[in-house]
């Protein structure tokens, strides 16, 4: 009985030090940073503020990148949310989702058969 309790104890030591280890170290920046799931969309975007491109041009140009290397994630023709904090301080929201055309019906695309 006792060499199964050390057992699972063991078990559950490994487990707690490998979860410890397996969590990233947070990252900072001093004048922005990119992240994506794509490292040349996230390149992209550097590209765009070290051109003197702003947070959301830099965005964008991730967006369009992310298109290209990573295209399961979604595309061009997709939409989404931006929220954003401007340097005057007024932040604003943009919903630009996409939409059906306005005369689309629910049986539009089915056929007689």
């Amino acid at each position: 009985m006792k060499k199964i309790e050390c057992k699972n104890i063991f078990r559950a030591i490994v487990f707690l030090c490998l979860i410890q280890y397996s969590q990233a170290k947070p990252e900072y920046a001093k004048n922005g940073m990119v992240v994506s799931s794509s490292r040349l969309a996230s390149e992209a975007g550097v590209n765009i503020l070290k051109k003197g491109g702003n947070a959301i041009d830099a965005a964008v140009a991730t967006g369009f990148a992310l298109a290209v290397t990573y295209p399961q994630a979604g595309n061009i023709g997709g939409g989404g949310f931006l929220v954003a904090h401007m340097a005057y301080g007024e932040s604003f929201s943009l919903d630009f989702r996409e939409m059906a055309p306005s005369m689309a019906h629910r049986d539009m695309y089915l056929d007689d058969s």
